[in-house]
């Protein structure tokens, strides 16, 4: 089995492995990065309604500062902005520029939330909305003109809230079903106060959508998976709406929006880790192995040889190579080179080392192998050549080998050399053993 071989068929479970660790790495880290971005989100939710509320009590600054003029009884279209009047003649305070750029605003920090703006008077002689839905029309003619206290100021805890400086002075209903549409909102209540009395309340109708709107934004631009109130989640964080009387979201991670996330990212990581690790295998065998035999190289393991003290060695030479270079060419030599090896490799163990010596030349050692045991491998290997052909070709070869215990390679190479010659000397295909 070639190394390639090898190589692939193990790549296959450490690539499960590797994608198994990636994912259970990736989706920690991912999920510690939502919960982080939890925080920040549940701060910009807050923080977006406290720029509707400043926005919606600088209002109060138009209106106490707009002109008035005159309307008859029903229904006016003034700039977009519907203004019913319940009275024959009446003073109105002409407020459509100011609903106008507080729409703008609101629209900037709840983007596609705001689904009606309205201003009543106190007492509700007119009342002005953006935009005047038939259903709000019908509404606000059942009023009687001390309605807008009575059903809205009172039931909210607003009539007192120009006291309350530091406090909220606006209030942020629960969500609710309109009855007409069907669209489920919350109500900003925000009342205008002169000298102690009520003049006005400004009624803004917002989607409960908007923190989900928000969220959505959030999840894009920061490629997070928070949601709203869901159900089974491994992480839930409760954040309070403000001037809400004590209402509460929820935002949460659930475990399978982080798998999904995170798949790819460790598919793509397990993928890089894979081709590195080859890469630095592939490198490393190079750099250890001869590629033509996939022996050790003389290079790297001649400082090992150095370091020894104990051997038990054969050198392996090819006879007669040169004139089967000369004769067939020199791709048929670097075939038998290679079938050589293929040959030698499977007639020694596992734990043995092999090494190209020199173009045709190999040493091997064996560990733990006594001196007469070294003879019988020496002549085991030789037969096995002399028996077959390699390469098409009828090539034996020539053994010399050593047992030495307590010496230096220097020592046993030099006499493992002279018992390869003595091989020779003596007419080829033999073993000599020092």
């Amino acid at each position: 089995m070639s190394f390639r071989t090898k190589v692939e068929k193990l790549d296959i479970f450490s690539f499960l492995k590797v994608c198994m660790l990636s994912l259970l790495i990736v989706s920690t880290c991912y999920q510690g990065y939502n919960m982080i971005l939890a925080s920040h989100l549940s701060y910009d939710v807050q923080d977006s309604l406290t720029r509707v509320y400043s926005s919606i009590r600088r209002f109060g600054s138009f209106y106490n500062n707009a002109e008035t003029k005159t309307l008859t009884k029903g229904q006016h279209q003034i700039n977009n902005v519907g203004v019913f009047v319940r009275d024959n003649t009446t003073e109105v305070k002409s407020l459509s520029e100011g609903i106008a750029k507080l729409q703008s605003q609101l629209d900037s920090y709840a983007p596609n939330s705001v689904w009606t703006i309205a201003v009543f008077e106190n007492p509700s002689f007119y009342a002005h909305f953006s935009p005047l839905r038939p259903s709000y029309k019908a509404v606000f003619e059942k009023y009687t003109l001390g309605d807008v206290m009575s059903r809205i100021v009172k039931r909210e805890k607003l009539d007192h809230t120009y006291q309350e400086f530091y406090g909220c002075n606006i209030r942020l209903t629960e969500p609710y079903e309109e009855s007409q549409t069907g669209e489920r909102i919350r109500t900003i209540y925000y009342p205008i106060h002169n000298k102690q009395s009520l003049e006005a309340l400004v009624a803004i109708d917002i989607k409960d959508s908007f923190i989900d709107l928000q969220v959505q934004k959030y999840n894009q631009k920061y490629e997070t998976v928070l949601n709203v109130d869901g159900t089974d989640n491994i992480y839930h964080q409760r954040v309070r709406l403000p001037c809400s009387d004590g209402q509460y979201f929820g935002i949460g991670i659930h475990y399978v929006d982080i798998l999904k996330k995170s798949i790819i990212p460790s598919l793509l990581i397990a993928f890089l880790v894979q081709l590195t690790r080859a890469f630095v295998r592939r490198h490393g065998h190079y750099i250890k192995h001869d590629e033509m035999t996939g022996f050790y190289r003389r290079d790297y393991y001649e400082p090992k040889l150095k370091r020894m003290q104990q051997f038990s060695m054969l050198i392996i030479d090819i006879d007669n190579f040169k004139q089967i270079n000369d004769s067939f060419g020199h791709r048929k030599g670097d075939d038998v080179i290679r079938e050589s090896a293929s040959l030698i490799q499977k007639l020694i163990r596992s734990g043995d080392v092999a090494i190209r010596w020199g173009g045709e030349e190999f040493i091997l050692l064996f560990n733990g192998m006594a001196q007469h045991d070294l003879q019988e491998k020496a002549e085991s290997i030789r037969a096995a050549f002399s028996e077959q052909k390699t390469a098409g070709l009828a090539v034996t070869v020539s053994i010399g080998g050593v047992f030495q215990t307590d010496s230096t390679f220097g020592r046993c190479y030099k006499a493992a050399d002279t018992a390869l010659y003595e091989s020779k000397h003596r007419g080829r295909n033999r073993v000599t053993i020092a």
